[in-house]
């Protein structure tokens, strides 16, 4: 007779074998933990209560796998691309093209995103910003400093185009 131990192991390979689903999005959504089966693999034993949970989100996956928290099913062999969801909010449709009549999403971006898009220094960028040679940050919640995507786009767009004018721009490093 196989340990409870054993028996869980093996309803945990049978499950992710029959889904398809990654182990780390399991752990994710059955106990908040992507590294769990990962843990278990190496030898850690889960808890009751971890084991508890992991089994009832089998359960529930088996009984609704199309359920609010399942993430969609994909079938072996190489991945599709990724396409653009339809949401409420972006109103994006699956080829990409936004539907008539709706606005496309605005992305805020973060001062590291801004660096990298960019290659700007952290200091630059916010000199530049006050100087206004570069689009301002939002403040959200009055603290957080966020950049527009469209507006860090179109100001890269201008400055390359500026660029290979032949008036090149100073550089921008501290």
């Amino acid at each position: 007779m196989a340990t409870l131990e054993e028996q869980f192991n093996t309803r945990l390979t049978d499950f992710l074998d029959d889904t398809g689903m990654p182990p780390t999005t399991l752990g994710m959504l059955a106990v908040g933990d992507p590294s769990l089966l990962r843990q278990i693999e190496r030898g850690r034993s889960p808890t009751l209560r971890t084991a508890d949970r992991v089994v009832a989100f089998i359960d529930t996956w088996e009984l609704d796998p199309g359920g609010a928290r399942a993430p969609p099913r994909r079938a072996a062999g190489p991945r599709p691309a990724r396409r653009a969801r339809k949401t409420k909010r972006s109103g994006a449709m699956r080829d990409g093209r936004p539907d008539e009549g709706t606005k496309p999403a605005t992305r805020f971006l973060r001062i590291s995103e801004v660096q990298a898009r960019t290659s700007l220094g952290r200091s630059t960028i916010y000199r530049w910003s006050a100087e206004g040679r570069f689009p301002a940050p939002v403040m959200l919640g009055g603290r957080v400093a966020r950049w527009v995507e469209a507006e860090v786009d179109e100001w890269a767009r201008k400055w390359l185009e500026k660029g290979r004018g032949g008036s090149a721009p100073a550089a921008g490093r501290n």
